[in-house]
């Protein structure tokens, strides 16, 4: 039978491991936070140049939805009318701007995660901010249609999205 002192070397390993996963899983989750949210304070000028530049990568193009008035989502184009892509998109890029705080976002979602379930994401950190969860974006219609111009949006407040996949 084992004795006290080589049960406490056991759950003091034990304890050890712990800590040491626990540390893993919190330095992942910082460096996979540091690769796809970029988040800094800009003029508006910059931001508005930030966001043509963009948007010059869809010039001529139509985004596939558009927000009313009260932010409900309309299909401009019908996903399921357009052809399979062979190319595969790897990320949902996401750029907002709001005005108020004078900063600007941009977060690049894998798709991976899109997959893992519909989760609230809270862009424009107010109130009454743009929430994506609200598109109702159908993610297998995404990857299937490939890279693609999703949506170009600007509020009465001044904030402005823009989301495409790449």
């Amino acid at each position: 039978m084992a004795s006290t002192k080589t049960w406490i070397w056991i759950i003091a390993g034990f304890l050890g491991v712990c800590v040491l996963v626990l540390f893993a899983i919190a330095g992942t989750g910082v460096y996979f936070v540091s690769q796809h949210i970029d988040a800094r304070h800009t003029s508006s000028v910059d931001a508005m140049h930030e966001f043509e530049t963009a948007r010059a990568g869809f010039k001529g193009k139509q985004p596939l939805l558009e927000l009313d008035r009260l932010g409900h989502p309309r299909q401009v184009t019908r996903t399921e009318s357009m052809p399979t892509s062979p190319v595969r998109p790897t990320d949902m890029v996401i750029l907002a701007w709001n005005p108020d705080h004078g900063r600007v976002v941009r977060v690049s979602l894998p798709f991976w995660l899109l997959h893992i379930g519909r989760r609230k994401v809270d862009i424009l950190d107010n109130s009454n901010g743009f929430d994506i969860d609200r598109l109702n974006i159908n993610v297998g219609e995404l990857e299937r249609i490939g890279p693609a111009f999703v949506l170009d949006y600007v509020t009465m407040n001044g904030e402005r999205v823009l989301i495409w996949t790449q």
